[in-house]
């Protein structure tokens, strides 16, 4: 992508307002929990959403790239014991309508239940969970999704 300069900024310490100074963003990955919270906390959400709406190129990796849909709640429902924060506002960025789940493969090794509960948790709620193993990536543009394994 010919990148020249990478910066890295944190949200938490520093002013939010200087992701507008970036031509791409990557939200990496992480204590999804942590990272939304602050996120939130700082504005970067709202600003984020501007950046977006004038086209900046916007990637997430693992939480980073949950964050971006529409909701946390299979996470808070999985792990609620990561929300060490108390948030009840599980709402992601709303940059895209996709909830990922990443590292799928990998996690069944860990949590040979996790297809059960994810399952479960599309029955009982009607929303469909894009599950991503680590060699794959979801490139997400307006309305086209492109899986890329």
């Amino acid at each position: 992508m010919n990148i020249q300069q990478v910066d890295f900024l944190d949200v938490e310490f520093e002013d939010a307002n200087k992701l507008f100074d970036y031509g791409l963003i990557f939200l990496n990955g992480g204590y999804l929990f942590y990272l939304l919270h602050f996120i939130k906390k700082s504005g970067a959400d709202q600003i984020l959403k501007r950046i977006n709406q004038k086209g900046g190129l916007i990637f997430g990796l693992s939480a980073g790239s949950i964050i971006l849909g529409p909701s946390i709640a299979l996470m808070q429902c999985l792990y609620p014991e990561d929300n060490h924060f108390n948030d009840s506002n599980l709402d992601g960025l709303n940059l895209t309508d996709i909830h990922v789940y990443p590292h799928f493969k990998e996690m069944l090794t860990r949590d040979p239940t996790i297809k059960d509960k994810i399952n479960k948790y599309e029955n009982e709620t009607g929303i469909n969970i894009t599950r991503l193993n680590n060699d794959q990536a979801l490139a997400v543009n307006n309305d086209t999704q492109t899986f890329l394994d």
